[in-house]
């Protein structure tokens, strides 16, 4: 038996404001987040940045288990991390091309990113611990789930077993 989380798209549409409230202020939760720690990033600088890293592990994402020594901030091997090129991450933010050029050389030029030899960036190797990044988990999962429990409450998303 396994739960999942599920939409019910006609209390979707009925709650509308609410919904679109809720993950609207996770978002900015998130940046706000961000922007408190030491990676100083705006908001567009943000966007490109959590677009690396979400596809930097897309390979490791897709995996039925994940293997347990890749679960916390342990340093992944270099062939589990997926270079994105400047081209996709436009293409996935929607941002100008050129934005996102001088945006990531600027990211670069900082020591968040790296220039990968497979073609594309990644952030560099133990990024996580060099910005002392594990205490921001607590509290965007803490936000995370305040927006869960107000979309349960409005009939947004149910749990379902199946």
């Amino acid at each position: 038996m396994v739960a999942r989380v599920v939409t019910v798209p006609d209390k979707m549409m009925s709650n509308w404001r609410i919904a679109m409230f809720s993950l609207v202020n996770l978002f900015l939760a998130t940046q706000r987040t961000f922007a408190a720690a030491d990676t100083k990033l705006n908001p567009s600088e943000l966007l490109i940045y959590m677009t690396i890293c979400v596809a930097n592990i897309q390979k490791l994402m897709r995996e039925r288990a994940i293997p347990d020594s890749f679960n916390a901030t342990t340093v992944l091997p270099r062939e589990w991390v997926v270079p994105i090129s400047r081209n996709a991450i436009a293409s996935a933010t929607g941002l100008p091309r050129e934005t996102v050029r001088r945006q990531v050389e600027k990211m670069i030029e900082r020591g968040l990113l790296i220039e990968d030899i497979r073609g594309g960036v990644t952030p560099p190797p133990g990024i996580i611990e060099a910005l002392g990044l594990a205490p921001m988990l607590e509290p965007l999962l803490c936000e995370f789930t305040k927006t869960a429990e107000q979309l349960l409450r409005f009939g947004v998303i149910t749990a379902s077993v199946d």
